[in-house]
């Protein structure tokens, strides 16, 4: 049996309503702190559309890197990833590609947050 609605569509629907009924009403000084919930909660449910492939892909990505840089046996997170840059644990000819991944990253990570923002 599927429950309807999803997470994803309660939280559109909560973010909706906080926008449209209860910001107006809100007092100036109140508002801000409003729209950075409805801001979250557009991002949880964007990233609960996405479901486990999200990180999956993420993992997957980042794994394929490390594969490349002859690390494959390190975790494939990004904790991972920002240990070994923090630590210039990288060789230069690792940076091309290293630079490729951040940017997939980042572009999926914008896609979450920002979906406006031209990809």
């Amino acid at each position: 049996m599927i429950n309807q609605p999803d997470g994803a569509a309660l939280l559109d629907v909560a973010r909706r309503t906080l926008m449209e009924q209860l910001l107006p009403v809100l007092p100036p000084d109140e508002a801000y702190a409003a729209r950075m919930v409805a801001r979250a909660m557009g991002i949880a449910a964007r990233e609960l559309q996405q479901g486990p492939a999200y990180h999956t892909d993420t993992a997957s990505a980042i794994a394929r890197f490390l594969q490349q840089a002859g690390l494959g046996d390190l975790p494939a997170d990004e904790r991972t990833l920002d240990r070994l840059i923090r630590e210039r644990r990288l060789s230069e000819q690792d940076q091309p590609a290293l630079a490729e991944l951040l940017m997939a990253l980042t572009r999926r990570k914008l896609a979450l947050s920002n979906p406006r923002f031209p990809s």
